[in-house]
């Protein structure tokens, strides 16, 4: 059934059908068949157009209230239109009659009713194709502007900003990060995470020492002097590497899935403190986002420095225990 089925046209006075090549008025919204309308030259509904009311099927009673007075948020890219108008201005999706009343997954959070249910069940898919849906510097993505958090991120952002997307409007949290698997301390220090690169190397270090232990033995390190081929060879170490191995495994399959997510927490955290100083300049506080943001080669250098360090500091107190 058509959206205007058993509506009338208000020039010829016939209802429509699923048949018709229907067209709408582009400031009220009243429907016509286009050979009507194309008769007429304009739109004929005076009454709407002198209230500033837009048509709907149930009258004009429900027109008025569909015009709260408050900016419509437009379904698909996120702009706000003013409370009359019908189609938004930067996409051009109908902003009134049945959408008014449905979800709109891309620009408010999912309701409280929705919350466990698949985002994508509205029409939406945060994995379709990204040409159906409309984003650009000012799109809202949980409270930050899309423009902000690609100023954050600095290199590589289309890949960061496709998980940063995913997150703040379906509530995702997981991505894949190779980097973060194979490298994360280092890569966590890379993208200025200070606090989440520190607990990541102390934490390797910790999980490390049966490894140090073996390299010890075969000569790789200075020696330990309690490391003898009994003890690496004794059920107790042969456990406490299987333990730590697993661990190490399963910290850097947390930081692969995480880490883009812990990264748009970062960056969000970042871009609401620059934009919380009031009355300040906004090419300064676009050059304070892009300053807390960005890479930092002297944070991976200086990671890869303390690691090293803390290896052979490790060996050092092993051998004075």
């Amino acid at each position: 059934m058509g959206k205007y089925d058993g509506c009338k046209c208000l020039s010829c006075g016939l209802e429509f059908t699923g048949f018709d090549d229907i067209v709408v008025c582009p400031e009220c919204g009243t429907p016509y068949h286009r050979d009507c309308y194309e008769k007429e030259g304009k739109c004929i509904n005076t009454e709407l157009h002198e209230s500033g009311a837009s048509w709907s099927r149930e009258g004009p009673a429900a027109a008025e209230q569909e015009t709260s007075g408050e900016p419509v948020r437009c379904f698909r890219c996120g702009l706000e239109n003013p409370p009359e108008g019908l189609f938004c201005k930067r996409c051009g999706m109908p902003l009134r009659s049945s959408f008014r009343n449905e979800p709109r997954p891309f620009n408010e959070g999912q309701s409280e009713q929705n919350a466990g249910q698949n985002p994508g069940a509205a029409g939406f898919n945060p994995y379709a194709n990204p040409n159906a849906m409309r984003f650009d510097q000012d799109s809202d993505i949980d409270g930050v502007k899309l423009g902000d958090l690609a100023r954050f991120v600095g290199k590589n952002q289309f890949s960061y900003l496709a998980s940063f997307i995913r997150f703040g409007k379906f509530g995702s949290k997981i991505s894949l990060n190779f980097s973060a698997l194979l490298f994360p301390q280092y890569y966590f220090f890379y993208r200025k995470m200070t606090l989440i690169g520190i607990i990541y190397m102390v934490l390797t270090l910790a999980l490390s020492i049966p490894t140090i232990m073996l390299l010890s033995a075969a000569g790789y390190l200075p020696s330990i002097s309690f490391v003898t081929e009994s003890y690496i060879k004794s059920n107790a170490f042969f456990t406490l590497r299987n333990i730590s191995s697993t661990l190490l495994m399963v910290m850097q399959c947390l930081s692969a899935i995480f880490a883009n997510y812990w990264y748009y927490k970062t960056a969000r955290r970042n871009i609401q403190q620059a934009r919380s100083q009031d009355g300040a300049d906004e090419e300064v506080v676009k050059d304070t986002i892009a300053k807390k943001g960005g890479v930092s080669l002297r944070g991976f250098f200086m990671a890869l420095l303390i690691s090293n360090a803390l290896v052979v500091g490790s060996v050092f107190i092993m051998n004075k225990l």
